[in-house]
């Protein structure tokens, strides 16, 4: 079983990309949902993230204030981003690692981890290969601040907030390019699953 990262820049497409590798029955473990879901659902890390940066980063009902951590991430040093990511990450590994082994079970001839954050959490020394999803920075920007309703600057500024897409090209072991056009990420993908087909 050959298991591939998923990464790319905030906005780039990568989960456009992954919708169209499971359409081609592709099976996908898509890390940034289950990053939330455990941060809603993990006693631990409620635990450890409210001792580390106070009882505000949850609501009263005990969900997470999306607010709240989105402005620790995006806003805060990186010192803060990091903090959070060390009491996230091991809990979404241990999560990947049962759902790869499940797969494994299945005698899957591939298996795609869609993350954001692959080369900074160094889940890229555990994946066969990595595909990073590039885009132009304006489409990027335009992405999410239509998606997440934010002005251009706050858009720029979850951008810079993460590693320059220039440097997980250089790491990457194949790049697709996204444009916007749906019609040509479709050949795009296509071309991806023959050179993973070759691997």
């Amino acid at each position: 079983m050959l298991v591939f990262g998923v990464t790319g820049g905030i906005g780039s497409g990568k989960t456009e990309v992954c919708r169209l590798l499971a359409a081609r029955n592709i099976p996908i473990i898509a890390a940034d949902p289950m990053a939330r879901d455990l941060t809603a659902s993990s006693a631990e890390i409620r635990k450890d993230l409210s001792q580390r940066f106070g009882a505000e980063v949850y609501e009263k009902d005990g969900s997470p204030n999306i607010g709240k951590l989105s402005e620790l991430v995006f806003s805060g040093p990186p010192e803060t981003r990091a903090a959070i990511n060390a009491i996230i990450h091991p809990h979404v590994f241990r999560k990947i690692q049962d759902e790869l082994q499940a797969h494994r079970r299945r005698d899957e001839r591939f298996v795609a981890v869609e993350a954001a954050l692959i080369f900074e959490s160094g889940m890229d020394k555990v994946l066969d290969r990595v595909v990073v999803v590039d885009a132009p920075q304006a489409k990027r920007m335009e992405w999410i601040a239509a998606r997440n309703r934010l002005t251009p600057e706050e858009a720029l500024q979850r951008i810079r907030a993460q590693m320059p897409v220039e440097e997980k090209i250089t790491r990457a072991d194949y790049v697709v390019a996204n444009s916007g056009d749906l019609r040509a990420l479709s050949d795009s993908v296509n071309k991806l699953l023959l050179w993973l087909e070759a691997q």
